[in-house]
């Protein structure tokens, strides 16, 4: 988001390991600042991006060598030696890494790599590949430092004189909220590796996040820097279940702020800040929502709970808003509504990652919720994200950051980017800054409050800004990616990435690109640009089962024709059709390729419930390589009763796999009663009937409030027949079956 008090740096996710402010709002440069790196030339060549001037791969999105069996660390060892030459390393190089991290999630898992030079980090170096369950590896980040050969690592300076030189510089007046002071050995401007302290601290004068490198042997300032991005080695503590008493509670909120719920436009009667004041129109807008797993203890209640805890950090101090009842039935004027608000979408996000899709993410430096200030920022009128500490906080002025949904959003965006990454937030091309209002926009979109046809459809921050105050954001912007985006740095570029991915939540919706979004990123590092970030995203939607290989290539096209650099898509497999026909008391599974590139076999899978898990329940070879058509079929010889739900998974060489289109088949006891292909449908349908003739029947569509939307007359069994005129949505397909009525869903995608 914009700042009003922190500096817009360039490129300051070269600072990797550094304490962070990613904050909501720009502000103008400050003085005290210097020496920050400038992003390095690259070129795109294939599936790699390469240094421009060195020839050194940067990052690899895909690989063809696959690691010798073992350990995530024994194979990432294998892998970089094998490509150690292509990626400018040394065997001495790959020595001086050290695993800190080897998470697994839905594509693999990631090993990650921080670089040393006798013991001592150096600040920067770090090498992360992902290894997925066929052992291929994907998305290779290399940001090696070279030319570390220091011969003394032993300080001069004691870490309390380097403190002592930082407020010196500085000249900090008032309280600091945050700090800690590590020995690095990092790059100074001439390119030449100094020893020093990292000392990192949040001042309130002069207000920001400051990251200052002091040389270790001779007191010298090397770098200066307000940061918006933060990178730090960190372990992941033991997560430690909740300990105390936890109740529910209720409080009034706003979902999503109060102009979106009433559709109404800042400025209308009643829908302005007015110094913090209410109105009827505001009130209006509050709901009541019930607070999940507070705190009881010795009889108070506090907004703490597994997932998000309000704290009082910083300056204004107004507590953490305990009381005797578990009812904050405040109205926005009070300070207690923003800290209810908070922590509602807190704990809302929150349980929707972990507990919905399956995506673990919290912060990694504290076991419980998310630490968070309602109000803070000596009442600035801004929002951050604090990396040392891992809290976020909200500040006042104009209208208070905490009453949006979108800055509350936002702020954890910035998190959950660096805990997703072990530490790895990017803010290269304003990617962390796309990353927090992605993840206000996939909120405040999937409430159905706007339309396209609205400008609010594609805002960010529509209560806090566009307004007064400020004009806000927007994930609706026209310009492409490039190597130099020209809209400002971090924010405007961050504008970009968002627009682009919430291109892709309209074409394959919010939960799936959700899911992709996240997976993504986390096989991403600090080093990592849009143009990295937009690879990993279409890797993690190749590599897991919610998307079919139509939506891959719908992803492929809106990041291409959003200026990204992707390889060319492949689509290994050509489907012509896929049909699902009851012959007695089995289902006959048909299916036909237009081509096949690099296909292994079809591995057949089956659900019993629309969304639910499927089971595989047999293998066909494929035919490999072909540009002729190609006809499969697998006799499913136990259907349930119920509803039957096929799809093909479709596996190649290199492990990589993709999936048809869905079909159904429904059964009365063992005797099939309706086949409907293919389902989902692009806009042509089957129907097959259990008792199948070559009579003519009427078919008619419903939407699922049961009103009739489309009629066919004169359909017979097996022909092809158009609903290609229906909205995307699910309907209920109805006909006479005797005289019986039948009713079968089907998606129209």
């Amino acid at each position: 988001m914009r700042y009003h008090f922190f500096r817009v740096v360039t490129f300051v996710a070269f600072l990797l390991f550094s304490l962070a402010l990613s904050a909501q709002k720009a502000m103008p440069a400050r003085p005290v600042a210097f020496g920050e790196p400038t992003q390095k030339a690259y070129d795109i060549q294939g599936w790699d991006r390469v240094d421009a001037t060195s020839g050194a791969v940067q990052v690899m999105y895909k690989s063809f060598y696959r690691p010798v069996p073992g350990t995530p660390e024994v194979m990432a060892r294998d892998f970089l030696a094998y490509y150690k030459d292509k990626m400018g390393l040394t065997s001495g190089d790959l020595a001086n890494l050290e695993v800190f991290g080897t998470p697994t999630r839905r594509v693999g898992t990631t090993v990650r790599f921080h670089q040393q030079w006798q013991g001592v980090p150096v600040h920067g170096g770090e090498v992360s590949l992902t290894i997925k369950p066929d052992r291929s590896v994907v998305m290779v980040n290399n940001s090696f430092v070279k030319d570390v050969d220091l011969r003394e690592v032993r300080p001069s300076l004691s870490a309390d004189q380097a403190r002592t030189i930082t407020l010196d510089y500085l000249n900090t007046e008032g309280r600091i909220t945050d700090e800690f002071n590590d020995l690095k050995i990092v790059m100074n401007k001439t390119g030449e590796a100094k020893l020093a302290y990292r000392v990192s601290l949040v001042a309130m004068e002069p207000l920001g996040e400051w990251e200052v490198f002091v040389d270790a042997k001779n007191g010298e300032i090397l770098r200066v820097t307000d940061i918006a991005a933060y990178h730090k080695h960190r372990t992941t503590p033991e997560y430690v279940p909740f300990p105390t008493m936890m109740v529910s509670g209720t409080g009034n909120i706003w979902v999503p702020d109060p102009l979106s719920s009433a559709g109404a436009s800042y400025g209308d009667t009643g829908f302005s800040d007015s110094d913090d004041a209410d109105s009827p129109e505001l009130l209006a807008e509050q709901v009541t929502v019930t607070l999940l797993d507070i705190t009881l203890e010795n009889g108070m209640y506090f907004l703490k709970g597994p997932w998000c805890e309000i704290t009082d950090e910083e300056s204004p101090n107004r507590g953490v808003f305990e009381q005797a009842t578990n009812v904050w039935d405040f109205n926005r004027s009070d300070n207690a509504f923003e800290a209810v608000n908070v922590y509602y979408h807190i704990d809302e996000s929150m349980r929707y990652l972990n507990e919905d899709l399956g995506i673990d993410v919290r912060p990694t430096d504290y076991p419980g919720g998310v630490k968070c200030d309602p109000s803070g920022l000596n009442n600035a009128d801004n929002s951050h994200y604090v990396g040392g500490s891992q809290r976020l906080a909200w500040g006042d002025g104009g209208v208070d950051d905490a009453e949006d949904s979108d800055v509350v959003h936002h702020e954890l965006g910035h998190g959950l980017h660096d805990w997703i990454t072990m530490g790895g937030l990017s803010q290269q091309q304003g990617l962390s800054e796309g990353c927090g209002d992605y993840w206000a926009a996939s909120y405040n979109r999937g409430l159905g409050d706007w339309t396209p046809a609205d400008p609010q459809y594609f805002w960010i921050f529509n209560w806090d800004g566009h307004n007064e105050f400020w004009n806000g954001r927007s994930c609706g912007v026209s310009t492409t990616w490039s190597n130099n985006i020209p809209l400002g740095l971090p924010h405007g570029q961050g504008q970009v990435w968002s627009t682009s991915m919430m291109q892709v939540w309209d074409a394959i919706g919010k939960r799936k690109t959700d899911i992709i979004f996240w997976e993504g990123l986390a096989m991403t590092n600090g080093n990592s640009n849009q143009n990295d970030a937009a690879n990993a995203v279409y890797l993690a939607a190749r590599a897991i089962p919610e998307c079919t290989a139509a939506e891959l290539l719908s992803i492929h096209t809106i990041l291409t024709d959003r200026g990204y650099v992707l390889p060319a898509f492949e689509l290994p497999v050509e489907w012509l059709s896929f049909e699902a026909t009851p012959a007695d008391k089995t289902v006959v599974l048909d299916w036909i390729t237009a081509s096949e590139s690099g296909n292994d076999y079809f591995e057949v899978e089956r659900s019993t419930n629309e969304g639910g898990t499927f089971s595989a329940i047999g293998r066909v070879t494929a035919a490999g390589e072909s540009t002729d058509a190609q006809s499969y079929n697998f006799i499913d010889e136990l259907p349930v009763t119920g509803r039957n739900i096929y799809r093909i998974r479709q596996v190649d060489v290199d492990g990589s796999f993709s999936y048809s289109d869905i079909v159904t088949v429904s059964f009365s006891g063992n005797s099939a009663t309706a086949a409907l292909a293919p389902n989902p449908t692009n806009g042509m349908l089957r129907l097959h009937r259990a008792t199948a003739s070559d009579a003519p029947f009427t078919v008619r569509v419903m939407d699922l409030s049961g009103r009739e939307v489309l009629r066919r007359e004169g359909v017979t069994d097996g022909t092809p027949f158009s609903v290609a005129e229906l909205p995307t949505g699910v309907y209920l397909m109805r006909y006479l079956e005797g005289k019986e009525m039948t009713s079968v869903r089907f998606v129209r995608k």
